[in-house]
């Protein structure tokens, strides 16, 4: 099979030495699996030739992008072959309010591939490098989701191949629409080799105020306000005290106060950011709030996406968590996870897109140290089953992966689970995508996998 392989890719899209570790995980660095092979196709018709060869011999295989999966979504827990489509990032068509891209293009590309007057609203913190195939895997959001939404929102139409080698295009209809089907699927119903998107018209006028609070409750209750106020942020993101001592020791540091912080960006007319700038600056005041209206706000906002990657400062590692809480309960949930944080002696930083109440704690560890480990697992655990028990969902936006598989229970109830398992096997029956992740739970590998898929 690998010399059918290197027939259609070529020698140097075949990975089988020890540069293939480089694909052995993705964002979620706690468990590391084994590619047998790493593929690289460079266009569309290898991609589909590779894919169908696969399924021929009914081998199992990982559809993977850039690898920024924050839950393990492209790790080859059992030997599976790694297809890496990052070398499918053409643009196909630029129309109107549309671009049709291939799924390796980097999610900052499309805007950059796109009229100066639109731009395309999904920008996750990976934007920079996180490609579009993975973005509409995991319906990725970013910080505009809470105006705009989540990459749901913005896809048109798919062209897929699915698990029984047919290649097919998938557009909306008044009644139905099937691209509803792969958004947030995390490749296990087929493989993305085109996406038509829809694009944004940038806004006319833009404004960005910073809350400075002495609590983050009190910076919490702000979030709420801010929406009682009637006022719909363009962005709307919270930074703790931990978070933001991080950054300002990183190569990210803005000049942000050590305390908690709201970004609050605003967009639309001249008149609209004008009233909904009073209304915010009014309810951050009432809070004990100080507010700050930066001239050149572009510093922060830098600052705000590179929070994951600060964390390298104070660990090599740490588990990202993506639970969904309704808004009204982030005072109530933010207390608890400092309790969580005391009780399991781990750090906990909070940075998240709190005007739709998508929670993101930071949770570092020792990867040298196993306890270190199961420690950060047994906090995740606990947020999860809080957010979940406050009417919250376990992930809304990085995707289940291997990091979740247990809190699906918790969740859905058995017949739910039943009929999206159906829906997997009417697609795949033979299992061949992405296997184990999501919806199928397979024997744990180690004792990692053990602690991320088994209740205590």
């Amino acid at each position: 099979m690998e010399e059918e392989i290197r027939k259609i890719v070529g020698d140097k899209w075949v990975i089988t030495g020890e540069e293939k570790t480089l694909y052995a995980f993705d964002g979620f660095t706690a468990v590391v699996g084994n590619p047998s092979l790493v593929v690289l196709p460079g266009n569309e018709e290898e991609a589909i030739e590779v894919i169908r060869l696969l399924i021929s011999k009914e081998k199992k295989m990982i559809i993977r992008g850039s690898g920024t999966s924050l839950s393990g979504s492209t790790v080859p827990l059992k030997g599976e072959v790694v297809v890496s489509l990052t070398r499918l990032n053409k643009v196909y068509e630029v129309k109107g309010m549309e671009i049709e891209v291939g799924p390796g293009i980097a999610n900052i590309m499309v805007t950059k591939s796109s009229p100066q007057d639109l731009f395309f609203a999904p920008d996750p913190s990976s934007y920079v490098v996180s490609s579009i195939g993975g973005n509409i895997s995991h319906d990725a959001g970013g910080i505009h989701v809470v105006k705009y939404g989540p990459t749901f929102n913005s896809v048109i139409s798919l062209k897929v191949i699915l698990p029984n080698g047919n290649v097919e295009y998938f557009y909306p209809t008044p009644f139905l629409n099937p691209t509803s089907i792969f958004i947030g699927a995390e490749g296990t119903l087929g493989a993305i080799l085109r996406a038509r998107l829809r694009l944004f018209p940038k806004p006319k006028a833009k404004k960005t105020i910073i809350g400075v609070f002495p609590t983050v409750e009190k910076a919490s209750k702000a979030v709420v306000n801010i929406f009682k106020a009637g006022v719909i942020p363009s962005s709307l993101e919270m930074m703790d005290r931990n978070i933001v001592e991080i950054v300002e020791r990183s190569r990210f540091r803005a000049g942000l106060p050590r305390a908690n912080i709201l970004l609050v960006e605003l967009d639309g007319n001249e008149n609209e950011v004008k009233e909904s700038s009073e209304k915010v600056i009014n309810v951050i005041g009432k809070l004990e709030g100080e507010v700050l209206v930066p001239e050149d706000d572009e510093k922060y906002w830098l600052a705000r996406k590179g929070a994951f990657p600060a964390m390298g400062v104070v660990s090599p590692a740490y588990l990202t968590l993506d639970c969904n809480i309704p808004r009204k309960y982030l005072p109530e949930i933010m207390t608890e996870i400092e309790k969580i944080s005391k009780e399991k002696n781990v750090l906990i930083a909070n940075v998240f897109h709190a005007g739709d109440g998508n929670l993101h704690p930071l949770i570092p560890y020792d990867p040298n140290d196993p306890e270190s480990l199961k420690r950060a697992i047994e906090a995740s655990t606990e947020i999860f089953s809080l957010a979940i028990r406050m009417g919250g969902v376990p992930s809304g936006e990085h995707g289940i992966g291997i990091e979740k598989i247990k809190t699906l229970s918790k969740y859905y109830s058995e017949v739910d689970l039943k009929v999206m398992q159906r829906l997997r096997n009417t697609f795949d029956p033979k299992g061949l995508f992405n296997p184990c992740k999501f919806l199928e739970k397979c024997e744990p590998i180690n004792q990692v996998t053990r602690w991320l898929w088994e209740w205590d």
